[in-house]
């Protein structure tokens, strides 16, 4: 008996990054609108920003339900855990534990001097191309290994249907990307790919490109939270070698309409995360410290937060 036309098998799924020039922030569905900016910082930045968040809570302050959470580096994993629910103190527990992140590489002077020639760069995405191919040679652990040490609470998980906005730079290109729902990348990747800090973690493949860590854009990206009403950063690490790359202007730059407030460690906090972000042992310490002021920012916070 003849048979009809075979069909031919299904295609893979087609995963794409959008590029910052294509990427629009999602329309809010509620006035004021409210985005959560959470930088990067490494291990220690982890442990703050979740520090921060449980402290807020626990005045009354859920930040949660933000319309818009965007999430850089090590804001990205604390960003992505936040939307699955749960609680990012338990899912960032091997952090407070001290546990180590693995086979690191090593940077060197060369590596600092090539970083700040990228940012000073009058083409950007060149200059981050230049850190990017020095990743994608610079021995460190396997990607695989990488993914299950910063994501494995993430794997399988489908993203959330709240808004989430994950940033990284294409290795090769420089161009700076978003990762969201609409990108059908699995939510492990895309957060592997948002902390992969050049030359010591590696970079981490999506389809058929390499990505490196969101914060060579900027520490904390907090520009992709034009058009919304009121606008928290916390921002472990708030530096950077251009000024305007820093959360504080970016923030003041979505408009003079907008209620803005980035919080970054204060004393106690800033003695508690030391000055070595990816030393997990002081991880349970930058979350007590982050907790403490989180308590103390919430006055400030729920001005701007809350209606």
């Amino acid at each position: 008996m003849p048979r009809g036309p075979v069909a031919p098998p299904a295609p893979p799924p087609r995963w794409r990054a959008s590029g910052l020039v294509a990427w629009t922030p999602p329309a809010p569905d509620r006035r004021p609108s409210r985005a959560l900016v959470l930088a990067g910082g490494g291990a220690t930045g982890i442990a703050w920003e979740a520090g921060v968040v449980a402290g807020l809570r626990e005045e009354g302050i859920d930040v949660r339900d933000a319309d818009l959470i965007v999430g850089t580096s090590a804001g990205s994993a604390v960003a992505a855990q936040l939307r699955v629910g749960g609680s990012p103190e338990e899912a960032f527990e091997g952090i407070r534990e001290g546990r180590p992140l693995g086979d690191l590489g090593r940077l060197g002077a060369l590596d600092a001097i090539r970083f700040v020639r990228a940012q000073l760069a009058t083409d950007r995405s060149a200059g981050r191309s230049v850190v990017g191919r020095a990743a994608l040679r610079a021995r460190t652990s396997s990607e695989d290994a990488w993914v299950r040490t910063v994501a494995a609470f993430l794997h399988e998980v489908p993203w959330p249907r709240g808004a989430l906005a994950i940033t990284a730079v294409d290795a090769e290109t420089g161009i700076p990307v978003v990762f969201d729902a609409a990108s059908g990348v699995p939510l492990d990747r895309a957060v592997a790919a948002s902390c992969a800090v050049p030359g010591v973690f590696p970079p981490v493949t999506v389809g058929e490109r390499r990505y490196v860590d969101g914060g060579l854009r900027s520490v904390a990206n907090a520009d992709l939270a034009q058009g919304y009403d009121r606008v928290l950063v916390l921002a472990p690490i708030p530096l950077a070698v251009r000024r305007s790359d820093r959360p504080g202007p970016q923030t003041r730059g979505l408009g003079g309409a907008v209620r803005s407030l980035v919080v970054v460690p204060d004393r106690a906090s800033a003695r508690a995360l030391g000055r070595r972000p990816l030393d997990t042992r002081r991880g349970r310490a930058s979350e007590a410290a982050g907790r403490e002021q989180g308590r103390r920012e919430a006055d400030r916070v729920r001005r701007v937060w809350l209606p």
